[in-house]
């Protein structure tokens, strides 16, 4: 799950003055100050070779994370890795079976004429300043929202060789009423009876093809949506609609979400033992990122670039050390400046070597710059592989930059790779019995 937090932005100027000379492939300084050990792994497969996926590699082609001031591995450095060994000897996972093998894609529910309001609910309202930003980027004020038979292509991929198939029994957000409709079950929620207690004026429902079941809904605290939908509800409704002969099931939504009442939004969750997956394409849409704090010019592969992690490591120490020094306390500054660091320079060799992934990654990245609709999509199926990630057992990675890192920004989401580490690779390739090179070229195609 990605929720709002807190990220060190870098002054623009700087950000567009940019040329990722050199690009760094450890964690940053302020992963010292932040307690973050990266810690090591082996392979379980003695048979691999060194380079292969699960063997022995080099940060030159699996970077570390960034730990970036605000990242979630800067906020909780001490989370526990999850080995293959580990991830093996899970008894609460899931396996793969000859009856359930098909992971399923529900596409955003449809929405009943009678509830016609919950249309508006996906259309964001910036404040003025920053839909002037965006007026500025040509396109960036109104990407098209991405396509879901993009998204089952891109996990097809991820997760060859299952496949992967549109949810087909139709669902409808429609209103919601106390009084029991005739041959359909209805449903206020298992998980917290309280629920039922809330007014009808604060809920909406959404209709399957058996049972209605009751969403709660409430206004938008910072103000960007009309309303939000709560996520708990939604994941009730995948679980009572995951069919027979799924693996596990991913319903996307195109409204807002929220959680509990301390949340200011959050993108999606998965309840990886019940097989369910839920994720809001809302706050992915581009127009949004000057609010959130997104640095487009650095999104991954370009977050790797020295300048950019200097200048945000810059930023934070200059502003613990502000605080520091308001309090008459003395303070010890450390990480404003990487120290030996592994840094892959850009600049021209006599003898050029042979690019870095990384290098080459950039290279197209620079050479071909996403479009608006383009970036709504990759991040919408970013977000979805990770949360299925948890459906296979994966925990939260803390090895290398990986997709399924945890995310405690959209500004750090915007960083992270878009593949998986081989730690969390050899797991889904151990899970599905296909070796991860494969996929890997899927993904490349």
């Amino acid at each position: 799950m990605m929720s709002s937090t807190k990220s060190w932005g870098v002054n623009q100027d700087v950000s567009q003055a940019c040329q990722h000379q050199d690009l760094v492939v450890t964690p940053s300084p302020h992963a010292i100050e932040a307690g973050y050990v990266r810690p090591a792994h082996r392979s379980t497969t003695s048979k691999r070779k060194k380079g292969e996926i699960g063997g022995s590699v080099t940060e030159v082609v699996y970077p570390a994370p960034l730990v970036l001031p605000g990242d979630e591995l800067a906020l909780d450095p001490k989370h526990p890795p999850q080995s293959v060994q580990s991830w093996r000897r899970d008894k609460d996972r899931n396996p793969i079976t000859s009856v359930r093998n098909v992971i399923y894609v529900a596409a955003p529910p449809e929405i009943d004429p009678d509830v016609d309001f919950v249309r508006s609910w996906v259309r964001p309202k910036p404040p003025r300043q920053a839909r002037q930003k965006a007026s500025d980027r040509s396109t960036d004020s109104s990407p098209i929202p991405p396509d879901i038979k993009d998204i089952i292509a891109y996990l097809s991929a991820v997760y060859h060789p299952l496949s992967v198939k549109t949810f087909s029994s139709p669902l409808v957000f429609a209103p919601w009423d106390d009084s029991p409709t005739p041959g359909i079950e209805s449903n206020s929620s298992s998980h917290n009876p309280a629920r039922i207690r809330k007014p009808a004026s604060s809920s909406i429902a959404l209709r399957t093809s058996s049972e209605i079941i009751r969403i709660r809904t409430r206004p938008s605290p910072d103000s960007l949506f009309p309303s939000q939908i709560n996520l708990d509800d939604l994941l009730d409704v995948a679980i009572s609609i995951l069919p027979s002969d799924a693996y596990c099931l991913l319903l996307l939504v195109s409204q807002d979400l929220y959680e509990d009442d301390d949340d200011v939004f959050v993108c999606g969750r998965a309840y990886g033992g019940s097989r369910v997956a839920v994720v809001s394409s809302a706050r992915y849409n581009p127009a949004l990122d000057d609010i959130h704090g997104v640095d487009r010019l650095h999104a991954w592969p370009a977050s790797h670039c020295r300048q950019y992690i200097e200048a945000c490591c810059l930023v934070a120490s200059s502003s613990s050390s502000q605080k520091a020094k308001s309090k008459g306390k003395k303070r010890i500054t450390r990480g404003t400046t990487l120290s030996t660091p592994v840094v892959l320079s850009s600049s021209p060799a006599p003898t050029p070597a042979r690019p870095s992934p990384l290098h080459l990654a950039l290279r197209n990245y620079l050479r071909d710059p996403l479009s608006p609709t383009l970036l709504y999509l990759i991040r919408l199926a970013l977000t979805s592989a990770h949360e299925l990630g948890h459906c296979f057992g994966l925990e939260h990675c803390v090895y290398h930059a990986c997709c399924m890192q945890g995310s405690a920004s959209l500004a750090e989401d915007a960083r992270q790779t878009p593949y998986m580490c081989p730690v969390c690779e050899e797991k889904v390739s151990l899970a599905t019995g296909v070796d991860g090179r494969e996929r890997l070229r899927r993904i490349g195609e």
